[in-house]
């Protein structure tokens, strides 16, 4: 495995403290088992020789490690005999990178060691480092395991608050936007449930891998991380609701916004159609006197034009007077 593959390795006690692993000792093998302690190796999936270690060092069986260490994985959990893998995804909060764009974190655990791999950066292995520079650690695997996918689901928390800020915006702004300036708006709503559609079609299956992990683990290390993990799920599917719920106020904003451009059409055709019934009386009348044959009455009379003007006003003002009746303007 080269280098640039490994991002941390610790041997984490069971107070919170931890160890480095240098990159050269874990190139031989892994340290020695310990009831007192675990390893945790922090790995780059896309990094050079990974699944090569996976396998000759880490000792894990190829089909194993191929789902480890591939693209397009979907979140779920498989028990093996050694131990279990775990796919989740994580909301991407990277510079220049859409929080829909979720990064798929991948665990391997077995009774002394958790691996874990992805590709880009999560603020949720950052936490981690954190909480192990301050000798506050996790100390059991499970307790690892369960705070990686309570931070992953606490970032996504954070991200649904801000979506659902954006729609509160959306229907506020729907309430004074000015007619024909409609565009916008929608553009701006088509965008987020875009990004709810694609966040939930991760977290879906995401909920099911969780409900799966802690109904099915074979033993907890203490009934307190079950509780946790069911806590976990519980949450998981509030955010389901919650995205279903916005997309939800994002389609009747946009339903809305369509009836008042509706509204607004509907009101021009009828204006149109009011002018165009004003004036076609007096467009057959023009266009009959403009014929050009003889016997045009008032052809050669000098005051033929102001008898026809007169007697179009009169026409107009007729027909305005029989709209008003039948309430049509």
């Amino acid at each position: 495995m080269h280098k640039s593959a490994l991002i941390n390795a610790f041997q984490i006690n069971q107070d919170g403290s931890a160890k480095p692993i240098e990159w050269s000792t874990l190139q031989d093998g892994l340290p020695a088992p310990s009831e007192t302690s675990y390893v945790w190796v922090h790995l780059d999936w896309m990094g050079e020789g990974v699944r090569n270690w996976l396998i000759n060092i880490a000792g894990i069986d190829p089909t194993i490690a191929d789902t480890l260490a591939t693209r397009g994985t979907r979140p779920g959990v498989f028990f093996y005999d050694p131990g279990y893998s775990l796919n989740l995804r994580g909301v991407n909060l990277n510079a220049e990178n859409d929080p829909a764009d979720m990064i798929s974190v991948r665990f391997w655990v077995t009774s002394n060691m958790v691996i874990t791999l992805r590709n880009q950066s999560l603020k949720a292995f950052d936490d981690i480092r954190s909480a192990i520079a301050q000798n506050c650690a996790p100390r059991s695997i499970d307790d690892f395991v369960l705070t990686v996918a309570e931070r992953l689901i606490h970032r996504l928390e954070n991200v649904v608050r801000g979506i659902e800020e954006d729609v509160e915006t959306i229907e506020e702004d729907q309430e004074t936007v000015a007619e024909g300036k409609t565009l916008a708006l929608r553009r701006r709503g088509s965008d987020i449930r875009n990004s709810v559609s694609r966040l939930r079609r991760h977290l879906a299956p995401q909920r099911d891998a969780l409900s799966n992990y802690v109904e099915q683990k074979p033993a907890w290390s203490d009934k307190r991380f079950k509780r946790r993990g069911r806590a976990l799920t519980d949450k998981t599917i509030r955010l389901i609701e919650e995205f279903d719920s916005l997309r939800e106020r994002i389609q009747i904003v946009n339903e809305n916004l369509m009836a008042i451009e509706t509204e607004q059409m509907n009101r021009t055709m009828y204006w149109l159609t009011v002018i165009a019934g004003l004036f076609l009386p007096i467009s057959f009348v023009t266009g009959l006197l403009g014929i050009n044959v003889g016997g045009i009455p008032a052809a050669d009379n000098p005051y033929g034009f102001v008898t026809v003007a007169v007697i179009l006003t009169a026409i107009t003002a007729f027909e305005i007077w029989l709209f008003k009746k039948m309430r049509l303007i």
